[in-house]
């Protein structure tokens, strides 16, 4: 039994049911008065057609009596009989969606599709009646949403329905029974192109949601978050609030549902290799980590010098260059030197450009190193002395 879902009280019917054929007729179609031929689609009490100049036309019953959603129902009659006349119909995209997505996924773009059969029933005063066409092997309800008729918890009692009968439901945004137009060929329009339906549930888009549910896992919580396999918060972790938001993320509360593990974010990424998938997501995790890999080099850098205690720099010695040693002609032409201007009486000491101390032989006269003397200096004589070898021969002072 369908979903019966009533809410408020009668209100303008365009549409009848032809007494002789069964077929629906709408106001525009029929004679004035009791003329018209007509009864009530849900109670099937006669109708009289009030044409007049004052009021937008209608269907009344004959008694007055008020036959609660008449109108609406006789809508359901008609679009029946236009789907009966057209044998197709034209369907909106089905996307793939969820909270964090920042953009839909579509499914499959919008098309067209023959009508194999069409079933209307509507049991008295039950409300919305049952409106379906078939093609092939699948089942479409069709719902008409009168002025936002439908609130979400009554679009959940129709989906929880059509999930147990399994078939898919489309939704058209209607205007307000007494306000729009409802002629036959506004209904054919509206079917052929499409512009007003909106899907309530496809069994298609529902197959691919419950192929990403599948993979969907709950990371390991790890400090403020979850183990991430993109590392969002740019390590190897996600705080809870980028989770809220992450696109890899597709839970529908508070909480975290992810789907980078498996590789997979678009319909298209089940078709590629587990390397593929892999791959893609090593590349948005080191794209994630590297600003912070660079925040932290320049800190690990900087952070010596930070917390560095301060010292004066040492004062580095001064190195002095180490001369080369005179060369044998430069020392005896120092000595050439020293033997030409000998004075054996000056009072200082005799020493050479190069620091050897020179002194003069009073055996042989010889001008010596004093490293060559056995004896030298004393008062009156510090250039004078023996050298060794007039010593080894005997000589003294």
């Amino acid at each position: 039994m369908a979903k019966d879902i009533k809410k408020r009280s009668a209100s303008h019917i365009y549409f009848g049911v032809d007494k002789d054929t069964g077929v629906s007729r709408h106001i525009s179609e029929v004679a004035s008065g009791a003329k018209c031929n007509c009864k009530c689609a849900i109670c099937g009490e006669s109708f009289e057609a009030r044409k007049g100049t004052e009021r937008k036309h209608h269907f009344a019953h004959v008694s007055n009596y008020e036959c609660m959603y008449a109108g609406e129902v006789a809508v359901y009659l008609g679009l029946a009989d236009v789907f009966k006349k057209l044998k197709k119909i034209r369907l909106p995209a089905i996307v793939l969606r969820f909270l964090t997505w920042k953009a839909d996924e579509i499914i499959r773009e919008a098309h067209d599709i023959q009508i194999d059969e069409v079933l209307y029933e509507c049991q008295k005063l039950a409300y919305p009646p049952m409106l379906q066409v078939y093609a092939g092997k699948s089942r479409l309800r069709i719902i008409l949403d009168f002025d936002n008729y439908y609130e979400s918890s009554d679009k959940a009692e129709l989906i929880a329905e059509a999930k147990r009968e399994d078939y898919s439901i489309l939704m058209y945004s209607m205007p307000n029974i007494n306000k729009g137009d409802f002629s036959p060929d506004r209904l054919t329009r509206m079917v052929t192109d499409g512009q007003q339906a909106y899907w309530v549930l496809s069994e298609l888009g529902e197959f691919w949601k419950e192929k990403f549910c599948e993979i969907a896992k709950t990371p390991k919580k790890y400090r403020g978050g979850y183990l991430c396999p993109i590392s969002i918060s740019g390590k190897n972790f996600a705080e809870y609030r980028k989770c809220d938001y992450c696109e890899y993320n597709i839970s529908k509360d508070w909480d975290c549902r992810c789907i980078a593990g498996e590789g997979i974010r678009h319909k298209d990424d089940f078709k590629k290799s587990e390397d593929e998938r892999r791959a893609t997501i090593e590349k948005i995790r080191l794209k994630n980590e590297t600003p912070i890999q660079k925040i932290e080099t320049a800190y690990s850098a900087e952070r010596p010098r930070r917390f560095a205690k301060s010292y004066p720099k040492p004062i580095a010695k001064k190195v002095y260059s180490t001369p080369s040693p005179p060369t044998n002609n430069e020392l005896e032409h120092a000595y050439q030197n020293i033997a030409a201007r000998f004075n054996p009486a000056a009072e200082e000491k005799t020493v050479d450009e190069y620091g050897r101390r020179w002194i003069k032989c009073k055996i042989c006269g010889k001008i010596k190193q004093d490293n060559q003397m056995a004896s030298y200096g004393g008062v009156g004589g510090i250039n004078l002395g023996i050298c060794s070898d007039c010593s080894r021969n005997g000589h003294r002072l």
